[in-house]
């Protein structure tokens, strides 16, 4: 129980110094200046929340394989964590759009694909 407390305490700590960096002591881009900085939260939470899809995935095949409640309760702990970074993603990534692209939104494969992954599992843990 110590090493977990320690383990969780060690992560927030980095979480935190590493939000403080990309915000406050990392240079402003020559071209896209301040709105840059958004990319160092959006970029993380999205690879945050396609591993959460990924682990999530895996062990919902093991539980259709193996039949074990831990495979399950894995699977859906992950897509919730998943869920949560992906509506980080939805939203900041727009954020960034709007000054940098002109637009919200453009109906591209990745971004769609994201939105549909996002409804997936959303209907998924509904």
């Amino acid at each position: 129980m110590a090493k977990r407390v320690v383990l969780c305490a060690a992560a927030v700590l980095l979480v935190i110094t590493a939000g403080y960096a990309s915000f406050f002591v990392a240079p402003q881009e020559r071209t896209m200046g301040d709105l840059q900085r958004i990319f160092y939260f959006h970029v993380s939470c999205a690879w945050a929340g396609l591993t959460a899809f990924s682990i999530g995935f895996a062990s919902n095949l093991f539980y259709v394989w193996k039949r074990k409640e831990k495979y399950d309760w894995l699977g859906v702990t992950c897509a919730e964590v998943g869920v949560a970074f992906t509506t980080i993603v939805l939203i900041s990534g727009p954020i960034w759009a709007k000054p940098a692209w002109g637009i919200y939104w453009t109906w591209d494969a990745r971004l769609t694909s994201t939105f549909v992954l996002w409804l997936l599992y959303i209907s998924y843990l509904l």
